[in-house]
């Protein structure tokens, strides 16, 4: 890799991953993409040179401020060394699923902009090292969902779309007992959703938007769930004993 890439790419992984004790909300969680970033193009360096750099053993993440392209997609195959690939622009689909399904030392995969559908996420599953999974543009049901029982390590869930809705969601989640940190986005739960999620036993963080949950079934939740740190729509609940706290380290 040229010496003037890998400058960009250390001061862009500097930017990104500098602070925050949790690799689940260390990227900025903006799905405005990079319209409220507008230096982020600046800032990371090519997608081929970082490929490069990880086939070379120098590096082990791969953060795209623009989509990649077919070459770039195919350069991925199999890359044995990296652990983190971040696309901060998709589009990624299902049919690039099966690209994704080689890297099986991924640990930490954040897929913005990317309609992934329930055969997206079947492949996904066989990235059996991931801890912590990013899609808050889903194109996934909750079959999709259940899919990611397979992966053993998954600890932090960042998830949306469109047909993600209600219990249904919300039984498929509580079965992925190791979560520590979930974000449901725009998926209306409702109160019966909630009370589903009682059911995650190592629970740390959860982050709900546009959940639909009524102030009678928090009360219930903080009384069956006292030691959850809670976000509703991106801010505290005032009911939040943890209120103060941020990110705890799965």
């Amino acid at each position: 890799m040229r010496p003037t890439a890998g400058l960009a790419l250390a001061a862009a992984l500097a930017s990104l991953f500098g602070c925050g004790p949790s690799g689940s909300n260390n990227i900025i969680e903006s799905t405005a993409g990079q319209a409220a970033r507008p230096d982020v193009g600046d800032q990371i360096a090519a997608a081929a040179d970082q490929i490069a750099a990880v086939r070379a053993g120098g590096v082990h993440t791969v953060v795209a401020a623009v989509p990649l392209t077919d070459a770039e997609w195919e350069s991925l195959r199999g890359l044995a060394g990296l652990r983190e690939l971040v696309l901060e622009q998709g589009r990624a689909d299902d049919g690039r699923a099966e690209i994704l399904a080689t890297l099986t030392g991924l640990e930490r995969l954040v897929l913005r902009e990317s309609p992934f559908g329930d055969a997206g996420f079947q492949s996904i599953a066989r990235c059996g090292a991931v801890r912590d999974l990013n899609v808050p543009q889903a194109a996934c049901t909750a079959a999709g969902v259940r899919a990611l029982a397979a992966l053993p390590h998954l600890r932090s869930l960042r998830l949306g779309g469109p047909k993600l809705i209600g219990v249904e969601v919300c039984e498929v989640v509580a079965s992925l007992h190791k979560l520590r940190s979930l974000h449901l986005i725009d998926v209306p739960i409702g109160d019966d959703g909630l009370a589903t999620l009682q059911r995650l036993p190592g629970l740390w963080n959860l982050y709900l938007d546009g959940a639909g949950v009524s102030d009678e079934a928090w009360e219930r939740y903080f009384q069956a769930c006292p030691r959850v740190h809670v976000h509703i729509d991106q801010a505290h609940h005032d009911r939040d004993p943890h209120g103060h706290l941020h990110e705890q380290t799965p």
